[in-house]
């Protein structure tokens, strides 16, 4: 439902990307993590920006970019975002599986859905699985020679590390 409310795709990656892993990052990261223009992506932070949901900072010739937690509407904000990507679901199924890496995508077709990417072990009994969260998101789990054939429809190519209740990425 939220991708209806936000019809920009690019605005939607950096809504979910800045509201679920809250550490600052700068443009040609975020170019090279959604594989989008960085025109697209300059023109979405500045909006962002000016609605004050992310603040920026300048770094020497960089501009960091981070979730304004201070934003009257941040935790209506983080609650939404968490609702619509199933945040609560998909840890609780983690927890059950013994996974390295995890990704995000978007169907680029209706249903306009979200994917999640589950890099697991070559011999895990997991690999190959499908799951589906709350009948909305589908949960795929891969093998790591998958996932280098899948970087190219990922929208998100993020890893998560779940092992706090904040979302921080380790860049590959």
């Amino acid at each position: 439902m939220l991708h209806q409310l936000v019809t920009s795709k690019t605005r939607l990656r950096l809504i979910v990307k800045f509201f679920l892993y809250e550490e600052e990052t700068y443009l040609r990261r975020i170019v090279r993590e959604f594989n989008d223009s960085a025109n697209a992506i300059r023109v979405e932070l500045n909006r962002l920006s000016e609605m004050e949901l992310i603040i920026g900072r300048p770094v020497q010739n960089r501009r960091y970019y981070q979730v304004n937690k201070g934003h009257y509407m941040y935790e209506d904000m983080n609650r939404l975002i968490r609702n619509y990507v199933q945040w609560n679901p998909m840890q609780q199924l983690l927890e059950e599986t013994e996974w390295q890496n995890m990704y995000m995508a978007s169907e680029e077709k209706p249903p306009y859905g979200l994917e999640y990417i589950v890099e697991v072990k070559e011999d895990s009994q997991d690999a190959g699985k499908q799951v589906m969260l709350e009948e909305s998101i589908k949960v795929t789990f891969v093998t790591p020679n998958t996932v280098q054939t899948m970087d190219q429809t990922l929208i998100m190519v993020q890893r998560f590390d779940l092992g706090t209740a904040n979302v921080k990425p380790q860049l590959s």
